[in-house]
């Protein structure tokens, strides 16, 4: 039982990881929470010593997406601590609905852009 209940949820780490890298075209890897704070702090560092309007404003954006894939994570571990506490191993569909309510927002609005450069240009 234990076993199952480890795969399962290595499972759906890989599934978020995989959708995740999908929707985003390669930008955002959630795998390796380190990495995302040496990124972090690089970029942090780097914002110091670029001057240039354009090469600036690309670093802020990209340290906003690292804060917020980090605070979204600790956020997540949080509610599903306390999800598993009350409803056990159902915890795992709530992830399963937001992965595919995510899923399904890509599909629907990958289609709406290609049909509106479709019929629209």
């Amino acid at each position: 039982h234990t076993i199952l209940i480890a795969c399962s949820l290595l499972f759906s780490m890989g599934m978020q990881n995989a959708l995740v890298t999908q929707i985003s075209n390669s930008i955002v890897r959630t795998t390796h929470l380190t990495g995302l704070f040496t990124d972090l702090g690089i970029e942090l560092s780097q914002l110091f010593f670029y001057r240039e309007p354009s090469k600036s404003t690309q670093l802020k954006n990209s340290i906003q997406l690292r804060l917020y894939i980090i605070f979204f994570f600790f956020l997540g571990c949080i509610i599903g601590g306390f999800l598993y506490k009350f409803i056990q191993i159902q915890s795992l569909l709530a992830a399963v609905f937001l992965l595919l309510l995510g899923l399904g927002y890509d599909i629907f609005r990958y289609k709406f852009v290609y049909l509106k450069r479709k019929y629209w240009h």
